[in-house]
């Protein structure tokens, strides 16, 4: 009776413009969280894009026409709201702490992602399965023009992601799929391994994984009838995979698109003291911050396991706030077999040794690879390489205000037209025919 009853609330209330997907801003300190409630007949979803959890199943405990009231036990979570003139205004509470918290209705998905590519298409596509070099099965997609002779094949960022790279909604993977196709060139686009269609175990694997799973991706684009040259296009950790599979010549050409080309510990220092000035640390508190994230990037480099109350034995990092502490500590004892792996990568070598064609890009708003010692990095080492620098676009090639990745959700673009222009230009034969 109970499940009836919510149901015929819910039902009862899509008339007022409740149904739907509902969007807004958790602010928590100096951070802005972005949430999304997605009110059905068959009940409620919250999503927290930035956290990348979607569908997570809520209670809904009332609605009607002015008002909602739900919970999500498995986060302790409870928001309730007052509904009026389309705008949701309550009070979000988790773990015993209360903000507050405004929805408003969000626009359809055509409208919130155009550039999303949606069916009929002017060429043919078809699922595919191939296997790692360990023997792991893959899920793919292939997008086929009539004629192609050139194919790419695509390598993501860092994190589980499917084959269009899907992030916030956006599908930058099959938006650069379709308009390659658009314009004669082939490609091939996959789920990590453990995500989507894809076997094996995504925790458990390295970037050498993942570049295996690239190699057999890159084999399997050379079996397709009629394709003549294959290259690869590696965003972030991809475009880094990208390097590595140019400097082994497995590839005819490649593309970076805010591939990391400088030491990862010097990357991830970056990050770091990017985020300590942005939580508003300062002095002698964020110098010892950074000498403390250092020595726990060494530790992860060196494999240590050590006790992560050794990390602040010493007594030198007194002026450390107990937030930085604690990160570092749960960081140090819950990292995964990636993370020790990333943090000792030098892609140097990789790159001195790329013989082929090479189309690095980055924003010069990216906040998670600085472009202009990225692509200097790039330049010096490849000097053959095509090298821009995109100015305003983020680290997903969007045009952005700050750069910062909790705007990324909220941008409609999913990647800018320069540089999808950018890439055609680099990756199709003048005598490849577009079917636009």
């Amino acid at each position: 009776m109970l499940i009836a009853a919510v149901l015929t609330a819910i039902a009862g209330t899509a008339a007022a413009g409740i149904a739907g997907r509902w969007t807004g801003k958790l602010s928590v300190g100096l951070y802005r969280v972005p949430l999304v409630l997605n009110f059905s007949e068959h009940g409620c979803t919250m999503d927290s894009p930035s956290q990348g959890v979607t569908g997570l199943p809520a209670t809904v405990e009332a609605c009607t026409d002015d008002s909602v009231a739900i919970t999500c036990a498995s986060i302790g979570m409870s928001y309730r709201a007052k509904v009026c003139q389309g705008v949701m205004r309550g009070k979000f509470t988790q773990h015993g702490m209360t903000f507050p918290l405004e929805m408003r209705p969000d626009a359809p998905e055509t409208e919130r992602r155009p550039q999303t590519p949606r069916p009929p298409y002017p060429y043919a596509t078809t699922d595919t399965i191939f296997a790692s070099v360990d023997g792991t099965r893959l899920g793919g997609t292939m997008a086929l023009p009539d004629g192609a002779r050139t194919m790419v094949v695509f390598v993501t960022g860092s994190g589980p992601q499917n084959r269009d790279e899907e992030l916030f909604g956006h599908k930058p993977f099959a938006v650069i799929a379709d308009q390659l196709a658009r314009n004669g060139v082939a490609s091939l686009r996959y789920d990590d391994r453990g995500t989507g269609q894809s076997e094996g175990d995504f925790t458990s694997s390295t970037i050498y994984t993942f570049r295996d799973d690239a190699q057999a991706a890159i084999e399997t684009a050379r079996s397709i009838p009629g394709i003549e040259r294959v290259g690869i296009i590696g965003h972030s950790e991809g475009g880094t995979i990208a390097f590595m599979i140019a400097a082994d010549s497995a590839a005819d050409f490649a593309v970076s698109l805010a591939g990391m080309a400088i030491p990862a510990k010097e990357l991830l220092l970056w990050q770091n003291e990017r985020a300590l000035d942005k939580a508003g640390i300062r002095g002698k508190a964020k110098d010892q911050s950074m000498a403390l994230i250092g020595k726990m990037f060494d530790g992860m480099a060196n494999r240590q396991h050590l006790n992560p109350d050794s990390l602040t034995a010493s007594g030198q990092y007194d002026a450390v706030p107990k937030a930085v502490v604690e990160s570092v500590r749960k960081n140090y004892t819950s990292r995964s077999p990636w993370l020790d792996c990333f943090v000792s990568l030098d892609p140097t070598p990789w790159l001195e040794n790329v013989s082929c064609p090479l189309l690095a890009i980055n924003g010069t708003k990216d906040t998670q690879v600085e472009a202009e010692s990225n692509l200097a990095g790039i330049a010096a080492r490849v000097p053959h390489a095509k090298i821009m620098s995109m100015a305003g676009l983020n680290h997903l090639m969007q045009h952005a205000e700050t750069g910062e990745t909790d705007e990324y959700g909220e941008i409609r673009e999913t990647i800018a037209p320069e540089v999808l222009d950018a890439i055609v230009e680099f990756c199709r034969l003048p005598s490849e025919s577009g079917v636009e």
